[in-house]
């Protein structure tokens, strides 16, 4: 069992998905991203890539964050995602249940922030960032965060790249 650790649904439970496929991220790691990127998302359009349990998307509706797209394959975050919306009352989001990679191919809408974290073992970080950018997929002044076991080189075109350390999780915050 996860918390949100800020904004309006500070300290509420989420349930994570019945599976060993997903790695709910931990609440001081999500604590420690949302303090970067600061508290208040008011009117934030986000995208949630192999979403889990929806935890970062979540955490940034609880911070004004107006709508949610979540991303995922797998029938244990669907149930998750849904369960947790219902929980908090959220209805601005949608679920897709695709590939992420597909998603990316065939989605119309732009964002203002991206979360990426992709399972630990699964090498495809580079390839979904490099279609997020040949797609335009990311609004001026947005940002993308990529979670990852191992340090990453990025070769991306950002104004601000950060990197910090939680443990084995190496997060990432890119700022177009």
């Amino acid at each position: 069992m996860i918390r949100i650790t800020g904004g309006k649904f500070r300290s509420r439970k989420l349930v994570t998905p019945e599976t060993s496929l997903t790695k709910p991220t931990m609440d001081k790691v999500r604590l420690g991203v949302f303090n970067a990127l600061g508290n208040d998302l008011s009117g934030l359009k986000v995208l949630d890539l192999f979403s889990g349990s929806g935890s970062y998307g979540f955490e940034a509706l609880s911070r004004g964050a107006i709508s949610v797209d979540f991303v995922d394959q797998t029938k244990f975050s669907k149930e998750a995602i849904k369960q947790n919306a219902l929980t908090l009352g959220i209805s601005s989001y949608e679920f897709h249940f695709n590939d992420v990679l597909s998603f990316l191919n065939e989605t119309e809408k732009k964002y203002d922030l991206i979360f990426m974290d992709p399972p630990y073992k699964l090498d495809i970080i580079k390839d979904t960032l490099k279609l997020i950018d040949e797609r335009d997929l990311l609004n001026q002044n947005g940002a993308i965060i990529v979670e990852s076991e191992q340090e990453i080189t990025f070769n991306e075109k950002c104004k601000d790249q950060r990197h910090y350390r939680y443990g084995l999780a190496h997060v990432y915050l890119l700022r177009k």
